[in-house]
């Protein structure tokens, strides 16, 4: 949505709303919460080349409310603008700015037979695939993802497949073993016709001492409403298969091995044998990780979808190569901070504006001698500790992109603050 000035002071009075509010109700209720604001500030192009300031913000607030020892309440939401330097809340047009909803869920928790059932209903994105909330909600781990897919849009940010939708999941936590397992039945209209579409999916997830695994598949039916011309009740001749898995084999204080992968929607359709993947459906990340003592090297080799990529803040492009080098022990004034630099290697879409895949691993030879088809960013960051939150930085250079006439437009600067509540 485009927020006037009116509808944006609105918007933020209700964002830091939900910030103080549950400060005062907490001594009656049990509450929890995450928030989280980042802005990115850098150079505009411009036809005369001049240094054109923008800063552009997103932010995602997450909270839980528990009722009993039985039922919780979710909420989250997320809010991106454009630039607020040309076109501030103080201007004519107001700030070109989208709020999401991003969930509204409620969950029941009963034992059963020595173990526990989850019994949820849910509006927006739920424990998606590929994000980590689903292994920390069933079995309390420290987050296990890739630094890469680090955003400020909380649910909206990295996900091999989002179960995206209304509807709910049935969920059984085995007690004796880590073992969690479920169905997931909801509506979206994620197809090309934009009918309504049903979707059931099955979950399984374990972790282990050494073994992480989480992994869904499911199908979605579009319920058509037409054959050729003639309208019919329902018709259901395509169904889109989508799968993912999100895995570590060793654990995130060793040495280890985490990969993600999946298909968004994989068209199938009745009588037809011959079915092929789009570029723009195919998610997959691997990345070794090194342990020392004194630093941790993460190589990261990832091939994800457009539309992905817009949410992230280290990488710009579909297809490429992250070395990540950091250290999460430096202690300054009895504070742990986090210090370390990306270095990206990536490649732009071809000619035809066709984004990358891993699958152009066939022609490196192509691209690795030419520059106008790859971009190199270095990308120092540091995370500090301040107050109940962390504050985040990063620099980012784009090497490739610096030219004589041109090179403000070759760096960013990103801070960002994340909160428990």
């Amino acid at each position: 949505m485009i927020l006037n000035k009116k509808r944006f002071f609105f918007t933020f009075f209700f964002f830091v709303c939900l910030l103080i509010v549950p400060a005062f109700v907490a001594a009656e209720t049990s509450f929890s919460a995450y928030a989280g604001v980042m802005g990115d500030f850098y150079s505009q192009e411009n036809d005369d080349n001049d240094f054109d300031p923008a800063l552009n913000l997103q932010g995602y607030f997450a909270g839980q409310i528990n009722l009993t020892s039985s039922f919780l309440v979710r909420l989250e939401f997320s809010l991106e603008t454009q630039d607020v330097i040309d076109d501030g809340p103080f201007s004519d047009s107001g700030i070109d700015s989208h709020f999401f909803i991003d969930e509204i869920s409620a969950t029941y928790i009963k034992p059963f037979l020595g173990n526990t059932q989850y019994l949820s209903l849910f509006f927006g994105t739920f424990e998606p695939i590929g994000s980590d909330v689903f292994l920390q909600r069933q079995f309390g781990i420290a987050p296990i993802s890739s630094l890469i897919s680090e955003s400020w849009l909380g649910l909206r940010g990295s996900t091999v497949y989002p179960f995206y939708g209304a509807g709910g999941s049935y969920i059984l936590h085995l007690d004796a073993y880590p073992i969690a397992t479920g169905a997931y039945l909801y509506f979206n209209k994620e197809n090309e016709e934009k009918y309504n579409q049903l979707n059931l999916d099955w979950r399984f997830a374990s972790v282990l001492p050494y073994l992480a695994v989480d992994f869904a598949i499911g199908l979605g039916a579009p319920l058509a409403t037409k054959q050729g011309n003639e309208d019919v009740i329902m018709l259901i001749d395509t169904l889109y298969l989508h799968t993912g898995i999100n895995f570590l084999i060793g654990n995130k204080y060793s040495t280890s091995l985490f990969a993600q992968g999946g298909i968004r929607n994989l068209e199938i359709k009745a009588g037809e044998t011959k079915h092929d993947i789009k570029s723009n459906d195919i998610y997959l990340v691997v990345e070794p990780r090194l342990v020392t003592k004194k630093f941790q090297a993460h190589v990261t080799m990832f091939s994800v979808p457009e539309g992905t990529v817009e949410k992230l803040i280290f990488i710009e492009d579909t297809f490429g190569f992250n070395l990540n080098v950091f250290t999460d022990n430096l202690y300054v004034k009895n504070k742990n901070i986090t210090f370390g630099i990306h270095t990206t290697w990536s490649f732009k879409p071809d000619k035809k504006n066709v984004t990358r895949d891993f699958l152009d691993l066939k022609n490196m030879g192509d691209l690795v001698t030419d520059t106008d088809h790859f971009r190199i960013k270095v990308s120092p960051f540091v995370s500090i500790p301040v107050m109940s939150g962390t504050l985040h930085a990063m620099f980012q250079a784009t090497i490739t992109d610096i030219k004589a006439d041109t090179w403000q437009n070759a760096f960013k600067l990103s801070v960002g603050y994340k909160s428990r509540i």
